[in-house]
């Protein structure tokens, strides 16, 4: 029996063809993992739920992974984001119940054809408790039930138990944990977060097992 659902989430506004290559390596590798898909645009990917073209935010993207989690119906939920590839290791963590966990064995992609890695976690790498999940989010969407500026949310929304002391809400446990295989996401323009910023601390490099050169897979996620 499956512990964790796979919830994939997407405003769709990466190229179809970029796309459809996230969603086939994800296929491939995710066995009989249940998927739960909450997109803006009707897609072919496990329980999909269109929630309309609602737009592009912090806010929204939130509100699609709460959708997601209230849908999916086991312990465990692995977020999957549209630009992010990742590997059976990744998907096999359990954290205690009460803790959210982000693997931080992560580099992004860059358009120069590196890899680059900071030690920071993120949302796209997390493994978290659904029921955890669907009541942290839900305590934030009580305080903001409508649409708020895109500023108030940065500083105050991000992953969850890292941020609910900003909004005065009950603290929550995270964990950190890394595997052997890193996933990569790729780090392009038109991104909900806008290109990352390097930093002088980033570790960067040209080859990654199991993933092989940057420029090498940058060009085969956008082959036609």
């Amino acid at each position: 029996m499956q512990t964790a659902s796979i919830i994939y989430y997407s405003d769709n506004k990466v190229s179809d063809l970029f796309a459809e290559s996230i969603r086939s390596h994800l296929l491939s590798i995710s066995g009989d993992i249940p998927i739960v898909s909450v997109t803006q645009k009707p897609i072919d990917l496990g329980q999909n739920i269109c929630v309309g073209e609602i737009g592009s935010s912090i806010y929204n993207c939130y509100r699609q992974v709460l959708i997601a989690a209230r849908a999916a119906t086991t312990d465990y939920v692995i977020h999957c984001e549209d630009d992010t590839l990742y590997n059976i290791e990744h998907f096999a963590y359990r954290p205690p119940l009460d803790t959210f966990a982000y693997n931080k064995s992560r580099w992004w992609v860059e358009e120069q054809n590196v890899f680059r890695w900071r030690n920071r976690s993120a949302m796209h790498a997390a493994i978290s408790p659904r029921e955890l999940l669907i009541e942290t989010l839900e305590k934030r969407f009580e305080l903001y039930p409508t649409h708020v500026s895109e500023k108030k949310i940065i500083r105050n929304w991000g992953e969850c138990g890292r941020y609910e002391g900003n909004m005065n809400l009950p603290i929550v446990k995270l964990e950190t944990f890394m595997t052997t295989l890193p996933i990569v996401t790729f780090n392009h323009r038109g991104s909900l977060m806008g290109m990352r910023r390097w930093n002088e601390s980033d570790r960067i490099q040209e080859y990654l097992e199991p993933w092989g050169s940057a420029k090498e897979l940058r060009e085969k996620m956008h082959a036609v």
